[in-house]
């Protein structure tokens, strides 16, 4: 009699887990720098993808690359700038700027990026991990390009350092 007790504890512990609710997010907890951290292996450079969140409803997003011994910042392939709207769990970012690096170097100087047109609608999934030290965000992969999409990426929290250029 003792095994089927587990069974009927099972079913509880599950519908329990169901019901327990995500975080909604608030803007004060997303204030902030990010960062997600790729080490390129065959470059022995860190590839660094950051965002920082100001409270003020203004973005900016930065792929860089970094030296891995120094942290110094040798140079980038991707500034944006703009406004971001918290909607509960829901982040919409509208790009005000939008700079690449269309060279063929890996990375350039931020004088050296071009500038694009900017997507003035992007939407993406938040959740917080570990104590709100992870922020997870989460975009939609459009199927022509499912190949190269990474879904969801993992920002720590950082000490906030706005880096602002313009």
């Amino acid at each position: 009699m003792k095994k089927y007790h587990i069974f009927l504890i099972l079913p509880l512990f599950f519908l329990w887990i169901s019901c327990v609710e995500e975080e909604v997010i608030e803007a004060q907890n997303l204030y902030g720098n990010w960062e997600s951290y790729f080490y390129l292996e065959n470059q022995d450079l860190n590839k660094v993808d950051t965002y920082v969140f100001d409270l003020d409803g203004k973005y900016y997003r930065s792929i860089t690359f970094k030296d891995p011994e120094t942290n110094q910042i040798l140079g980038y392939s991707i500034y944006l700038m703009g406004n971001y709207v918290l909607e509960g769990n829901e982040l919409v970012l509208n790009e005000e700027s939008r700079l690449f690096n269309l060279g063929e170097e890996l990375y350039e100087d931020i004088e050296g990026l071009s500038e694009l047109d900017v997507v003035e609608y992007t939407a993406v999934s938040l959740a917080f991990k570990s104590s709100r030290q992870i922020l997870e965000i989460t975009k939609t992969c459009s199927p022509l390009l499912s190949s190269i999409c990474i879904p969801v990426t993992s920002y720590n929290r950082k000490e906030y350092n706005l880096i602002t250029l313009f």
